[in-house]
């Protein structure tokens, strides 16, 4: 972690959720000089499960992994978050831990937002709770899918379900699969990476995806949809 990147101005920031862009400026202002502005290398915890969560935090800048520590280093990765997302939205009004512990899979500028700075503008500001809203319930929407796909699904479903989310995803025009490992794929699907390696190889015969290193392509979208639809 570098404590010296160069600081950001909140008003005069380009790449602000869309919340933010409902403040004023001198609400901007206010959480400009209630942050802290730090940046992280690939790799780097940026807030790990069961933390005292004093800040709320921000991506100004990367892409972050959100995952679950279990026993014996047995994580279950839960999605990953990039520019313009927050870390830790459920410690502003719930418990005031981290719930699971956050990763940066490039380097980050994480911006800490003092939490009560951030809910004394959520009680003023309809327009920014509102947003603050979609985005706690796009989170709560994605962890629900994930309970869906590991309690219910064999790993085949499993594993698609996982190609498919991180398949829509991308960052900086380059598909996610450029950023993680096949230890990661697995981690997210919640099987070992043993079945992981033996499955992506199946689906590649099978012509449903392409393998090129770390690079993988989805070629037959409909029988990936279809064996996650029969789990």
């Amino acid at each position: 972690m570098n404590d010296y990147s160069e600081e950001t101005n909140c008003v005069e920031c380009k790449k602000r959720a869309i919340c933010f862009q409902r403040l004023i400026p001198e609400e901007l202002e206010f959480i400009n000089r209630n942050k802290t502005q730090l940046s992280y290398a690939k790799g780097e915890t940026i807030c790990k499960q069961g933390a005292y969560a004093s800040y709320l935090s921000y991506i100004s800048d990367g892409l972050v992994k959100i995952y679950l520590e279990g026993p014996k280093q047995k994580n279950l990765n839960l999605r990953i978050q990039k520019t313009s997302e927050f870390i830790g939205l459920s410690s502003v009004y719930g418990e005031n831990i981290y719930n699971y512990s956050a990763a940066a899979l490039t380097d980050s500028t994480i911006c800490l937002i003092d939490k009560a700075v951030f809910k004394k503008i959520l009680l003023e500001n309809g327009r920014f709770a509102s947003e603050v809203i979609k985005l706690f319930c796009m989170y709560e929407i994605q962890t629900f899918s994930k309970i869906k796909s590991i309690g219910q699904k064999q790993m085949h479903g499993r594993l698609a379900d996982t190609l498919i989310y991180l398949h829509s995803l991308t960052y900086n025009t380059r598909k996610i699969f450029d950023f993680i490992s096949r230890k990661e794929i697995a981690d997210f699907a919640g099987i070992s990476l043993e079945s992981t390696v033996r499955l992506i190889s199946e689906f590649k015969t099978q012509g449903i995806i392409d393998v090129s290193g770390r690079e993988l392509q989805i070629i037959d979208p409909e029988r990936l949809r279809e064996i996650s639809r029969i789990g």
